[in-house]
C-alpha cells in the first residue's frame, strides 16, 4: 500500500524533530555523566565544580570554593588548600603569590605547585609554623591582570610580602588589545592609558566556564585531533617562531611586542604594583624566575625580556630580588626543570624555586625582627 504524501510529510517532520532533540538531548546527558564523574573521583565538600566565574574588570576571575580535576580554590579563590582565616595567626607571615600560570602551575597538582611547597618548607621551620603561602596566579594573566587582581584582593588579605612572577605574557596580552581596531595601540600609548585589561581571554568565554563537554573538546580532542592531522609535518619555519601576526598598520611594526605601547606599559603597571604593595604594608619581592635555557626567538626576544626589565624596575626601586635563574643554570639536565614552555616548572623546578624563596624570605624577617 502505497504511503500518502501527508503521511511522508508528517514522517519526515517527526525524524527530523527526534534528530534535533537528539543531539541536544545527547549532550545534556554527556555534561551530567561528565559532571558525576569529575564530582565522585575529584569532588570537594562545599565546593562547586569549575574554577572561573565571570568579572567585569578581568572578564573571567577564579571562583571561591571551587575545583577542577587537578585544582582546588579556597574562600578567596586561590589556589592554596586552606581557607584564608579573618585574623592572621599572631607572628605569622602571610605571602600572596602574583602571576599568571607560571605560579598558578596549572601542570601540576595544588600541592606540588611552588606556593604549595614554598609554605611546606616554611612550615617546617622554626617560628614559621603558622605561616600562609597563597597561590593568586593566574592562567594567561599579564602585568594589567596582576595589578588589577592585586588591587582587589592585598587590601582584603593584608599580606606581609608579595612574591612577583611576572613578565610572561605580555605579548599574548597586547596582541589581544591590538586586535580591538588598527593603531589601537598607538592610542593607548598616545593616551597614556595603562593597565587596560583584555577580557577575552580563553576562560572568559561562557561555554568554557560552564560546561564540562567543551573542556573535554578543547583540553583533549580538540589537542589530539590537531596532533593526529598535522603529525606529518615537521613544523613552522624557526625563524618565525614565536612572532605574532598584526596588523601592520600598527605603528609599522611586524609583530605586536616590538610595539613601544608594551614596554611602557610594563614599565607603569609594575611601578604602580610596587607602590600599591607597599602603600598596604607588605613587601614586594621580584622573582628573576628560571628558564630551561632554550635559545628560541620567543624566549630571547620575548620572556627573558620581561624578566630582566622587571628586575631592573625593582632594583631601581629599591625591591628585593630572588634569583633562581643562577641556580637552574648550574643544574645538570636543565630541562628536567621545566615543562615543553620553557618557563613552567615541573615538580623537582618547584622545589628549587621554593628553596631560593625560602631563604630570600628568611633573610627579610630575620632583619625585620
Amino acid at each position: 500500500m502505497e504511503v500518502s504524501k501527508k503521511r511522508k510529510k508528517l514522517f519526515t517532520i517527526i525524524a527530523i524533530s527526534f534528530g534535533l532533540l537528539f543531539i541536544p538531548f545527547s549532550l545534556l546527558l554527556l555534561e551530567i555523566s561528565l559532571r558525576s564523574y569529575i564530582h565522585f573521583k575529584h569532588g570537594k565538600p562545599g565546593k562547586w565544580y569549575g574554577i572561573y566565574q565571570y568579572d567585569d574588570e578581568l572578564g573571567a576571575t577564579h571562583r571561591p570554593n571551587s575545583y577542577n580535576t587537578n585544582s582546588s580554590l579556597n574562600n578567596y579563590g586561590l589556589r592554596t588548600a586552606a581557607d584564608v582565616p579573618a585574623n592572621k595567626p599572631e607572628g605569622s607571615l602571610r605571602i600572596y603569590c602574583s602571576g599568571g600560570s607560571t605560579t598558578f602551575c596549572y601542570n601540576l597538582e595544588t600541592y606540588d605547585a611552588w606556593p604549595s611547597i614554598l609554605q611546606n618548607k616554611l612550615n617546617d621551620i622554626k617560628g614559621h609554623k603558622n605561616d600562609q603561602v597563597l597561590n593568586g596566579g593566574q592562567i594567561c594573566f599579564s602585568i594589567s591582570h596582576e595589578y588589577t587582581l592585586g588591587k582587589k584582593l592585598i587590601p582584603q588579605l593584608k599580606p606581609d610580602i608579595v612574591l612577583i612572577f611576572t613578565g610572561v605574557n605580555e605579548g599574548m596580552s597586547a596582541e589581544q588589545l591590538a586586535r580591538k581596531s588598527p593603531g589601537y595601540l598607538d592610542l593607548l600609548l598616545a593616551e597614556k592609558k595603562w593597565g587596560e585589561v583584555p577580557k577575552d581571554l580563553d576562560q572568559a568565554r561562557f561555554w568554557k566556564r560552564n560546561s564540562a563537554v567543551v573542556r573535554l573538546w578543547d583540553y583533549y580532542i580538540k589537542k589530539w585531533l590537531e596532533k593526529a592531522l598535522t603529525s606529518n609535518y615537521k613544523g613552522s619555519d624557526p625563524a618565525l617562531e614565536g612572532k605574532t601576526k598584526i596588523n601592520p598598520d600598527i605603528s609599522n611594526s611586524n609583530s605586536v611586542i616590538f610595539h613601544p605601547y608594551v614596554m611602557e606599559n610594563f614599565e607603569a603597571c609594575l611601578n604602580n604594583y610596587i607602590d600599591f604593595i607597599r602603600s598596604n604594608g607588605a613587601i614586594p619581592i621580584i622573582i628573576k624566575y628560571g628558564d630551561n635555557g632554550s635559545k628560541d626567538w620567543h624566549m630571547e626576544k620575548g620572556t627573558r625580556v620581561w624578566r630582566d626589565k622587571a628586575v631592573e624596575i625593582g632594583k631601581n626601586k629599591g625591591v628585593v630580588i630572588c634569583d633562581p635563574s643562577v641556580i637552574y643554570e648550574k643544574l645538570d639536565n636543565r630541562n628536567s626543570y621545566f615543562i615543553e614552555s620553557g618557563i613552567h616548572v615541573t615538580k623537582s623546578g618547584a622545589e628549587v624555586l621554593a628553596g631560593e624563596l625560602v631563604k630570600t624570605i628568611l633573610n627579610i624577617s630575620n632583619k625585620d625582627h
